[in-house]
Order: C-alpha cells, then structure tokens, then sequence
C-alpha cells in the first residue's frame, strides 16, 4: 500500500481510527465488518472522521446467500450466538467466546448506520466523481452494497430537526422501560407527578463545589455530562467519584483481570482531566456494590473534604442496583457529613419527574467527544446516541421547543433523605 500510495495512511488497526483527525471526503468498509467483534463501533468510528455530506459504501455478505448456509465460520459463529441467547435467560452475564462471522440482512444494516448518523442514498447522487466510478457495480456483484452520508448531530452543521411528535412516540415506544421505572416510582410519590421545570443557570454557579457521584466509569456523562461541561466553562470546581471499576462489560472478556480492573478507571482519569474535574476512585467491584456502614462513613469523609454545595447523584427511580446503592449510601452518609448540599438526581436508565433542567445543545458535540473516551462501554452500547434521542425528548417535553437538555429532580438534603426513606427497590 505505501509504495502504490505513498501519501496514504496506513493503520494496523481500525480502532486506530480515533488518532485520524482528517475530515474524510469518502469511506469504503469491505471485508471487515463480518469480523469485527464490535461492528457498530467501527461504523460509529468511521463516522467520526468524516466530513459532512460524505458518502460511504459498506459491502457486507448477505444472510440470504447460498454462501451462508455452506460457510462453517458463520455457522459455527450462528449457533454460538443461538447457544448464548438461550443460556442468558438464566445467567444474564454469560457470553461464550469464539470467532466472529457474521452474514448481514441489509434493512437491519441501513437501520443500524441510520441511527448512528448516516443517510442511506443512492449510489451516484450527488456523490463525489471518484464514487461514480465501475467500483460501485463491481463490489455489488461480489456482495451486497449498503451506500449512506455521514450527517452530524440533529439542529447542528445544518441538519435537519426531527418531527417533535414522532420523536416523542418513538423514544416512548423504543425506550418503553424508562419512562416506565419513573413512572412505577411516582405511584409512592403522586405528589412529585406535577412538579414545575426550572432551568439552570450556569453563570450562577461560578465558585459552587459540585461533587458527582457515579456508580460506574460513563455514568457521570450518560446523566450530567453536558451539564458538567457548562458549568465546569462557568467556574464551578468539579469532583467526581467514580464507585465501581466497571469490569464487568462484554468488551473486556479478552483482558487479563488486573486489567479489567484498571482499564475504565483509566478511561474516567483521561475523561475528568478533559472536564477539569478532580477525580475520586473507590475500586467496588462491578455489580457488586452494596450500601454499607463503612461507604456511609468513606463518603461523609468525602463530603467533609469537598464541602460540597452541590451534589449529583443517580435518580433514586433508577433500575440497576449500583445506581440505587450509591444514592443509598448518600443518604445515609449525609446525616454525617456536615454539610447540606443540594442534590440533583439525574437521569440513566430511568426518567425523574424533573423540577430543574439544563440546555447542552450548545455543548452536544463536546459531551460525544467526551463519551467516546469510554471506549469499552461504548463498544457494548451506543451510548452517545442514546443520550441524544432522550436528551432531545427531554428537551420537547419540558421546554416545548427542539433542543437537548439534561433533566434533574432538584431537592434539599433533607428532602432527599426522606424521599430515600420512602423509596421502593427498583432494581
């Protein structure tokens, strides 16, 4: 390749892709994504380094082909998934290793690159002349061809914002459980249904210690991360406490276990230097992590060094376990700590009945970048734009108008102990 193209680069790994600051004018993906373990990262990667408007081509084998039901590869990968899935209705974290082959259904694919941020098109259309080339015909007698342009983030560089009722009924729809756990846990507090949205404002906040709590490595930026980012540029002093060493991702099963329990913790550092925070590690194992008299005392400890006058912290609504641990352990600890903070609950794998809210469109893009520092997680899951469909909705249902915003139930330290009190398990 270098001596036919001296001017190319040339990686090694397609991972690699996030050290290439060049805005791509054109991207062909052949013969890779069939092997790629994380092949919506990839996709999600290449999107990164191009520019507006330019045009990819995927070429992908068919699930439909004769070639699949005579490839032992895919045959082999097929029935390893099939085995998988059966065995995760008992033991949800069970993964059996193996390789990778997979055979693509083409709607599925165009579904996929579309809810990463691409536009299915025409081949031809408005593409660059070196696109309209025999190239195109001669990947589609091989395999199929899947042709889209990278657009950017909805409302910004010029893209379109989507219809504000459809995107309500199909983030209700797509994201069913969500609004669902807030929902289950209003039924305790029927007073907090008709709570009145405030905005934030960050120019307020110039010189407020701010403290965050996160259960795991990405969750300060799934449910503040672009709030963090305003207020961080307003002079507020961040720390953020990272509970648990995250080990427990997919994405890490090829470590070595010293490994897995430094990686994400690694990861949080890069991304608290990024917002100017200082960060506070505990090492609770993934999963694991329970509310005890010793967190109780370890984070009053904490809070009296901070002296913080704000705190965020997970929606005590929220589903996974550790979320609801850690707020457990704020409120315990907070009869300790000498100090009565505001507490902002946020938003992860439940909507709040949200009080107070904050506008990052300015700063969506910023919050991305940020995000895909967590490469693990976001290997497993697609994060950034998960944040972006709810943050969006968030956005029309609290302020009426197309924007992102970050949704919070505000309450004093006080408020917060007796709401914990009154809490059902969500987990």
């Amino acid at each position: 390749m270098r001596e036919r193209f001296p001017g190319a680069i040339v990686l090694s790994d397609a991972v690699a892709l996030g050290s290439v600051a060049e805005g791509f004018d054109a991207a062909i993906v052949d013969g890779l994504l069939e092997d790629e373990s994380w092949d919506r990262w990839l996709l999600q990667r290449v999107h990164r380094v191009l520019r507006l408007g330019a045009p990819i081509v995927v070429v992908v084998p068919p699930l439909t082909s004769l070639a699949s039901a005579i490839d032992l590869r895919f045959l082999l990968y097929a029935s390893n998934r099939l085995l998988a899935r059966a065995v995760q209705r008992l033991w949800p974290g069970f993964e059996l290793p193996g390789p990778v082959r997979r055979r693509y259904h083409l709607p599925w694919l165009i579904r996929k690159m579309e809810s990463l941020g691409y536009t299915a098109v025409q081949p031809g259309a408005g593409w660059p002349q070196a696109s309209r080339s025999p190239l195109l015909p001669w990947l589609a007698q091989r395999s199929s061809v899947v042709a889209c342009k990278a657009s950017s983030v909805a409302g910004r560089q010029g893209r379109s914002w989507p219809d504000a009722q459809a995107h309500l009924q199909w983030y209700a729809k797509h994201y069913a459980p969500i609004p669902a756990s807030r929902d289950a846990w209003l039924s305790v507090f029927p007073e907090l249904r008709r709570v009145t949205p405030c905005e934030l404002d960050p120019s307020e906040w110039r010189g407020a210690r701010v403290l965050v709590l996160s259960p795991h490595p990405d969750d300060e930026l799934i449910g503040c991360g672009g709030t963090l980012c305003r207020l961080g540029s307003a002079g507020a002093k961040l720390t953020i406490l990272q509970a648990t060493d995250g080990c427990r991702l997919q994405s890490l099963r090829e470590l070595a276990r010293s490994r897995r329990k430094s990686v994400r913790q690694e990861e949080a550092a890069h991304v608290a230097s990024k917002l100017g925070a200082e960060l506070v590690v505990w090492r609770e194992e993934d999963t694991r992590l329970r509310c005890s008299a010793a967190l109780m005392a370890k984070l009053a400890h904490l809070m009296r060094d901070v002296r913080p006058t704000h705190v965020f912290a997970p929606f005590l609504g929220d589903r996974h376990a550790d979320h609801r641990a850690l707020s457990d352990i704020l409120a315990g600890a907070l009869p300790m700590a000498g100090v009565e903070p505001q507490i902002l609950q946020y938003e992860v794998w439940s909507l709040s009945p949200a009080n107070l809210y904050c506008d990052i469109t300015a700063c969506v893009e910023t919050l991305e970048d940020l995000m895909l520092l967590y490469e693990y997680a976001m290997r497993v899951d697609d994060f950034v734009h998960f944040c972006q469909n709810r943050n969006l909705a968030r956005a029309l249902e609290l302020t009426k108008r197309h924007a992102y915003v970050e949704a919070f139930l505000a309450t004093t330290s006080a408020e917060y102990q007796a709401l914990a009190a009154r809490s059902p398990s969500m987990a």
